[in-house]
């Protein structure tokens, strides 16, 4: 079993997009992104669903923020009046400074009317549920097809557990229009037909609906679902049956960040009217795997020397973990997991874990080529008689 890093996705459209950060910058164009909390009296069921739209919401800001895009976040009481909305979609059709707005859904229903009052090319992750001269489907639909295609081979069959849903269904057509062949299944209906095809799709929101007694092996299995718990989160499939599957989106770090990388995607589409270059999950893990293939044994020997030769450079973090940093890159070593990771200084985003019992690299992600060039200037000066060193050693 093998899980689906969704934060590879996102990384790798986030490199893509700083080409026109400065573009974005200068226009100082926004996104507005408008959520609703939960009303007094909501059920559980409805609350989780608003924690949701919270957590999404959120990681937009993010993505938007590190693009170069302002975003503009409104939260609403579920209270206003509908006028009061109408005036804020309105605003935003009206301001030329906002490129594009999203709506969070679960959206009260006396608002319904109100988000048809959005303008279409301004819809960049279809919440009026109309496709536009742009998008047919919304961004997590699209993402969830797009993980499939990496993975379908010519007579593949994708089962689509909710594809009578808003996202389902978005994923069927995505697929269908990419000459995919799939079928929809519904909540309440025998799981176990999902035995009929290679490739399983689930948005039914539905907790754990997929166990093991009814989830055979497959070459993929997307889980769209996303409720938030007191221990975290978890989706459609059990974690008992996470080694089913020959692949397998986790919840959360699966669909989520694939979300955010189509947004983005979408945003300079609709903006600058440039289309970015089509991604293959297997693809771009493939060339991460290579690129950290030739960091990994520099930092390792990297943090060792340091050890060795200037240990008052290293940090203890707490008991177990100890810190190597510099102006481009942190190492931190965890003594009980016998595991080193790699990451940029002040991104709490982990590009490289090696397993030093294993020798596996078992995390691979937003890796450039200037990552690789500036580790290759570690090895040379490594290996240099010559290197000047400071008190603290190399620079890292």
């Amino acid at each position: 079993m093998t899980l689906i890093d969704g934060q590879l996705i996102r990384e790798h459209v986030k490199q893509e997009c700083q080409k026109y950060k400065s573009i974005f910058q200068a226009s100082q164009k926004e996104v507005a992104i408008i959520r609703f909390e939960a009303s007094e009296n909501a059920s559980n069921g409805l609350r989780a669903r608003y924690e949701a739209a919270r957590i999404s919401a959120e990681q937009k800001v993010a993505t938007f923020n590190a693009i170069g895009i302002t975003p503009n976040y409104i939260v609403l009481s579920p209270n206003i009046a509908v006028e009061q909305f109408d005036n804020i979609i309105q605003s935003i059709n009206e301001n030329s400074k906002v490129t594009a707005a999203i709506v969070q859904y679960p959206i009260p229903a006396k608002f319904t009317t109100s988000i048809g009052l959005l303008e279409p090319q301004k819809d960049i992750d279809i919440v009026r549920r109309q496709s536009n001269n742009f998008f047919e489907s919304c961004a997590t639909a699209e993402g969830i097809a797009r993980i499939v295609e990496s993975y379908a081979q010519s007579d593949s069959n994708v089962a689509v557990v909710g594809g009578g849903g808003f996202v389902g269904n978005g994923v069927i057509k995505y697929l269908e229009a990419s000459r995919i062949s799939c079928f929809c299944l519904e909540d309440g209906d025998d799981l176990s037909r999902t035995q009929a095809a290679d490739i399983v799709v689930s948005v039914t929101g539905r907790q754990g609906i997929f166990t093991p007694y009814v989830l055979p092996s497959h070459r993929l299995v997307v889980d769209g679902g996303f409720t938030p718990t007191a221990s975290g989160a978890a989706g459609d499939v059990d974690r008992s049956a996470y080694r089913i599957p020959q692949n397998i989106t986790p919840v959360p770090g699966g669909v989520g960040p694939i979300e955010m990388a189509i947004l983005a995607e979408r945003l300079v589409k609709i903006d600058l009217g440039v289309e970015l270059g089509k991604w293959n999950y297997q693809q771009l893990q493939q060339e991460q795997m290579q690129r950290a293939t030739i960091i990994a044994p520099i930092a390792r020997v990297f943090f060792a020397q340091q050890a060795t030769a200037y240990p008052q450079s290293i940090r203890t973090e707490r008991e177990n973990l100890f810190v190597l940093e510099g102006s481009n890159y942190q190492i931190r070593f965890n003594s009980t997991t016998q595991s080193l990771i790699v990451a940029r200084t002040n991104e709490k985003l982990t590009l490289i874990r090696l397993s030093l019992a294993s020798n596996q690299i078992e995390t691979a992600r937003g890796i450039t080529n200037e990552d690789v060039t500036r580790w290759q200037q570690i090895q040379a000066a490594i290996n240099s008689t010559t290197t000047q060193s400071n008190d603290r050693g190399m620079e890292l």
